[in-house]
């Protein structure tokens, strides 16, 4: 099951660089009404559900850690217990109270119906995927033809990448992604002088609000989002309606689990794992691997890492607004910059920038980086994450030092690349 997996990932990394290949061809040769808007829609979800749904059913395991997590978050919450506090769930939902139902849900179905939790568990970003593709196409149609905002949704149905942690690793990056896209789509442009807004800044800041509430990451657009609100009084109503949410869900949670609502948010804040696997913290890792002396180096990264990683994406959020950058290419050069200079990591965070290159067009380096990092992912996953097959071969941590970490540094370099052209170089053509 894992190989057939493996082929039908290599399926689609081919069919992602055919896309590309005819989302630059000639449209003007296409017959009149060769993409009808029903069409479209319906051929994108059929793809998008195709291209997930077949390793969803043959791979029986995803992330083992991950999963047993969702299994154990779910049974606690089933039997009406509080996640943040009970023991057996430490360090297991470092998230606000949102995508736990999910899981309490999967596990009732899964022993009700008898069928496999890990199959259950990974259908809802799934059917997040599914969504996104229809959100970008319809952002996308705003401002380019229907040819080519077809073409451009077909690039996130098929990319290898957010296909992975979906089907494979059964994570839900997607479901917080899709509420961000909806939160871009109900925007304005910043230079719109429009007085009847108040829908379009409720709805966005609400759609912001519920993804913080499913995962915390996506307060890094933040910042992008109230730039590109015009007057003062607008950031402040879109403020409030994103924290309002997450303080409803979390009052909600707090109130029916006797949970201590201080405590849901010191966890979600307190998430500092994932260190020295990606980036420059794996040379310091390494270092202290070969030297104990470099473990307080080592140490202090643990400690204090998360303050780098917040003034690196401050410097970056002061750049997008010096650059005039408009609010989706901001918001990427924001998601790319916390790649570079993250000092924690999970491979699910591969998937953030892959919608918003594609709203921006940037076929180039979107090229090189989902090449990079499916690299990166198909011997990540198929030798350790779903099955630790290299334990066979060379033991931890001796492995993930020397062979499975250091294949995902050229994904890391494309960032760096990457991030230097949007805030420090003069703009390019549109590829």
């Amino acid at each position: 099951m894992l190989l057939l997996s493996s082929i039908w990932a290599l399926i689609l990394l081919i069919a992602y660089f055919l896309v590309i290949h005819f989302n630059r061809s000639d449209e003007s040769r296409l017959r009149p009404g060769y993409l009808r808007p029903q069409y479209s829609w319906f051929s994108l979800v059929i793809i998008a559900l195709l291209a997930r749904l077949v390793p969803n059913f043959i791979l029986p395991m995803g992330a083992g850690y991950d999963i047993q997590s969702f299994q154990i978050v779910g049974g606690l919450v089933a039997q009406g217990k509080d996640v943040y506090s009970e023991i057996e769930s430490e360090n297991r939902h470092p998230y606000l109270p949102l995508q736990l139902y999910w899981m309490a849900l999967s596990q009732k179905a899964a022993e009700f119906f008898k069928i496999s939790f890990v199959n259950l568990i990974r259908l809802a970003p799934i059917f997040a995927d599914v969504v996104i593709c229809l959100v970008l196409y319809f952002l996308l149609i705003r401002s380019s033809s229907p040819f080519h905002s077809y073409m451009s949704a077909l690039l996130y149905a098929v990319n290898p990448i957010p296909v992975y942690i979906s089907a494979y690793h059964g994570q839900f990056d997607s479901i917080p992604m899709l509420f961000i896209l909806l939160a871009l789509f109900n925007q304005i442009p910043r230079s719109s002088l429009r007085e009847d807004v108040y829908k379009n800044i409720i709805a966005s800041g609400s759609w912001l609000g519920i993804g913080i509430l499913v995962k915390s990451w996506p307060v890094l657009t933040l910042p992008s989002f109230l730039h590109n609100i015009l007057t003062w009084k607008n950031r402040l109503l879109f403020l409030a309606f994103v924290l309002l949410i997450p303080f409803l869900g979390i009052s909600l949670y707090a109130y029916f689990f006797k949970a201590n609502p201080i405590g849901i948010i010191s966890q979600a804040l307190s998430y500092n794992h994932g260190i020295g696997v990606w980036g420059y913290t794996y040379f310091v890792r390494l270092l202290t691997f070969l030297r104990s002396g470099f473990s307080v180096l080592y140490d202090w990264l643990i400690q204090y890492g998360r303050w780098l990683t917040l003034a690196g994406v401050g410097i970056a959020y002061w750049l997008t607004i010096k650059n005039r950058q408009p609010l989706s290419l901001g918001i990427l050069s924001i998601l790319l910059s916390f790649l570079v200079i993250t000092h924690a990591f999970s491979i699910q965070y591969l998937v953030w920038v892959v919608p918003f290159a594609i709203l921006q067009n940037q076929d180039r380096w979107l090229k090189r980086y989902t090449l990079a990092a499916f690299a990166y992912m198909f011997l990540a996953y198929n030798v350790l994450i779903l099955e630790p097959n290299i334990t066979k071969l060379i033991p931890l941590p001796q492995a993930d030092l020397l062979i499975i970490i250091p294949s995902g540094l050229l994904t890391w370099l494309i960032c760096i690349g990457w991030v230097k052209e949007l805030l420090f170089d003069k703009p390019r053509p549109v590829n």
